[in-house]
């Protein structure tokens, strides 16, 4: 899932940390989490709160959300500092291992080990899911891995950010001020174009080839490319004085606050997601979830970033461990939620949910801790050692 970025990660002329994002990623991925128990209990259909916990895949808008922001930013720094930006082969670099041996550990257990699905795929659709590209086929779009459609679109976008960023730095040339307000352009043009494709494509399509086509790139460019000016705005005002409503104590209460009005909006107006049907409920959805990331976000980026309960809350010790592992959490949760059912013999959609949340959160938090300290700490340790890096000039005498 998106936003796996550090946020300390140096990639830019300046080192500027946000220290709230493993706390954003941490409560991400806790309502997905949620949202599959809910489902695969039968929570979501036989009480009144299912509206609100069918609406919890909104972990996945925040997360691609967070990618946009944290991993532009430091593209927009460099440009605007004069100097050289990420290096395209340390960057992706970075994301390979940020994604891929987390990913490759938990599908191989899932498949060989847990025999999920119980028939053994294919050696292409093997090929397709080792490789992230499945959601690009004419086939099985869903994984063994069932989120991991979302990945795909992830691993588009880490593509598409080099060449964006590339053309950006021939395009906008000129003072700080005139650069920010071409790349604020050309975002708020990828926003209408991101609105223009989801109409099309759920006005001339339905069943799973409108999902396939909706969850592709395009499909959520614009809640990347929110993120991408979050970022664009975030770099301009680090060098100024930020505006007296992002410094007020009230700030981050009444932003979270539009962001619950937003949730709770859509869960009330269109409920759970078999219900939805026409062109206007599947547009509401989608843009409410923008909003609803929008203001989740942005205490985290804009503020004093020590001040108040809320970012308090989300830099607590316990909030920021569970964050760290959130790339576990997300991965993981949706296989032992099935082996849950299969284990304890309990029957889908008519299954008690606190007990069956109990048990697969603490479940996926074990397994997603041990994946982390076995596989992704591991894996991270190595993004520095870059292949084909130039190495550092030495200095004279």
């Amino acid at each position: 899932v998106g936003g796996l970025e550090s946020p300390a990660e140096p990639q830019g002329p300046e080192r500027v940390t946000f220290p709230c994002f493993d706390g954003f990623r941490a409560l991400a991925a806790l309502v997905v989490l949620i949202t599959h128990v809910a489902f695969l209990s039968g929570f979501n259909e036989r009480s009144r709160l299912g509206a609100f916990t069918a609406r919890m895949d909104v972990g996945v808008a925040v997360f691609f959300m967070i990618s946009g922001f944290l991993l532009y930013r430091p593209f927009v720094a460099a440009r605007l500092a004069g100097v050289d930006g990420p290096r395209a082969i340390a960057y992706f670099w970075r994301r390979a291992l940020r994604i891929l041996p987390a990913y490759w550990f938990a599908l191989t257990i899932t498949v060989f080990v847990l025999h999920v699905p119980k028939e053994l795929p294919s050696t292409g659709d093997l090929f397709l899911f080792y490789s992230l590209f499945h959601l690009y086929s004419l086939g099985d779009v869903i994984g063994p891995i069932l989120s991991s459609y979302t990945l795909v679109t992830e691993i588009s976008f880490y593509l598409f950010l080099p060449l964006y960023a590339f053309v950006m730095s021939r395009w906008a040339r000129g003072a700080p001020r005139r650069q920010v307000q071409i790349d604020l352009a050309v975002l708020g043009s990828l926003i209408v174009a991101g609105i223009a494709y989801r109409w099309g494509i759920r006005s001339r399509f339905d069943g799973e080839r409108a999902f396939q086509l909706l969850n592709i790139l395009p499909g959520w460019i614009d809640v990347f490319a929110v993120g991408m000016v979050l970022g664009v705005i975030s770099v301009w005002l680090a060098r100024r004085r930020e505006p007296i409503v992002f410094r007020r104590r009230i700030f981050p209460a009444v932003s979270w606050a539009l962001a619950a009005a937003a949730f709770v909006a859509i869960s009330l107006l269109m409920g759970r997601p078999g219900r939805i049907d026409t062109l206007g409920q599947d547009m509401g959805v989608h843009y409410f979830y923008l909003a609803v990331s929008l203001f989740f976000l942005l205490p985290g980026i804009f503020g004093p970033q020590e001040a108040g309960v809320i970012r308090r809350a989300l830099e607590n010790r316990a909030v920021r461990l569970l964050g760290l592992v959130s790339y576990g959490l997300y991965l993981w949760n949706e296989t032992l939620l099935e082996k849950y059912v299969e284990w304890t013999d309990s029957t889908p959609f008519n299954t008690s949910f606190p007990k069956m949340l109990a048990v697969v959160f603490v479940a996926t938090v074990l397994v997603a801790t041990v994946s982390y300290v076995v596989v992704e700490k591991p894996a991270l340790s190595l993004k520095g050692r870059v292949p084909f890096r130039r190495p550092a000039p030495t200095p004279a005498g």
